[in-house]
Parts: structure tokens; C-alpha cells; sequence
């Protein structure tokens, strides 16, 4: 039986898109607009804190929800698993902001988790997973693109910053398209669990 489940994915994908958008905006300022000195420190080491608690919460609530597989069948697989990997991969981002870690090496283990979200991604094309299989199959693959980018952005940020334009453009459309989801899944989600109540039986309010 699930251990007091209840359905965290509208919350999951809202917060998915916010930070997709707040990580677009650190690339920004630092592999387009380049920004250098005490200022830049500042900036990565406070969204440093910001990924490394966002990625505990991703990481324990994904590994939860893989433990007591809440959803029925596949969407296990595709909707459940990627999530302990985001909390990884914000754990990685957040500790090299706070410590000022060189981000090229790093990136290449950005890009290797990155794998796994582009498959997941073809397999909701494929399957036709979820009420809206286009757009969340597009939701992955923007965000495995980003990532597998990453290293070239890395690098050659100030050689060609296009790519890191590219990278800025794909998490801006892979953040609103979260942040879409997530907010009709909320209005959904509230409406189809009003009835519900968990196993040991709740408070019941009188009007």
C-alpha cells in the first residue's frame, strides 16, 4: 500500500519550471553576458544554495515516489524516475556555484544524465503517455538538449556564445512549457482529490 500518497506532480513540474527559468538566467550571466568579480560570486553562490535544496527535495521525494510507485504502470517509469536524476543534476550545478568548481568537467556529467530525459522523452512520443504526449515529450527533449549542450557551452562560452544562446532558448521554452503543465495539473488535481482521504481517516470540517 502507498505510504500516505498523495499525487505530487503538478507541484513537481511547477517547481521544474521555475528553476529551468532561474537556471536560463544564470547562463545568461555567465556564457553570454560574461559577467566577472565579486558580483558574479555572489549571484552563483546564492543560486548554489537555491539548487542544492531544491535538489535534496527532488532527490528524496523522487526516490520515495520510486519506492512506492504511486501511478499506474508506465508512467512510473516516465514520470516518476526522471525526477531523482533533476535533484542529482542540481545538486552538481549548486555545489560547483557555491565552491566556484571549474563547470566544464562537470558538464560532461550534466550531459551523461541527460541521456536517460531525451528517452524518456521519445518514449512519451511513442507510447503517447500523459494527457498531453506532444508537449511533455517536448518537455524532455528541451531539457536532454540543454544538458548535452552543456559541455560545448562549458568551453567554448567565450568563443561562441551562440551555443550558449541555444542553451538559454531551450530552458526559457522548457521552463514555460513545465510551468504550463504544472498549473493545469494543480486546478486538476485539487478537483479530482476532493473526495479523498488517507487511510487513517482525516479531520471533518462542518460549514
Amino acid at each position: 500500500m502507498p505510504i500516505l500518497f498523495i499525487d505530487p506532480l503538478d507541484l513537481w513540474l511547477m517547481i521544474l519550471g521555475s528553476t529551468l527559468l532561474l537556471t536560463s538566467y544564470w547562463a545568461y550571466i555567465n556564457f553570454i553576458a560574461s559577467r566577472e568579480g565579486n558580483e558574479l560570486k555572489l549571484i552563483n553562490r546564492t543560486l548554489g544554495y537555491y539548487y542544492i535544496a531544491v535538489g535534496i527535495y527532488a532527490l528524496a521525494s523522487g526516490l520515495w515516489a520510486s519506492a512506492v510507485w504511486p501511478l499506474p504502470g508506465s508512467y512510473n517509469i516516465v514520470l516518476i524516475d526522471p525526477w531523482p536524476i533533476f535533484g542529482v543534476a542540481l545538486l552538481i550545478v549548486g555545489l560547483a556555484n557555491i565552491f566556484g568548481f571549474s563547470l566544464v568537467g562537470l558538464t560532461y556529467g550534466i550531459a551523461a544524465l541527460s541521456i536517460p530525459v531525451i528517452v524518456y522523452g521519445s518514449a512519451i512520443w511513442v507510447n503517447g503517455l500523459t494527457r498531453q504526449p506532444a508537449l511533455s515529450g517536448l518537455l524532455y527533449i528541451l531539457i536532454g538538449l540543454s544538458g548535452l549542450l552543456s559541455p560545448l557551452v562549458a568551453y567554448y562560452s567565450r568563443r561562441i556564445r551562440a551555443v550558449a544562446a541555444v542553451v538559454v532558448v531551450l530552458l526559457i521554452a522548457a521552463g514555460f512549457i513545465a510551468l504550463w503543465i504544472g498549473v493545469l495539473a494543480a486546478f486538476d488535481h485539487i478537483e479530482r482529490w476532493s473526495r479523498w482521504t488517507p487511510w487513517y481517516g482525516s479531520i471533518v470540517i462542518k460549514e
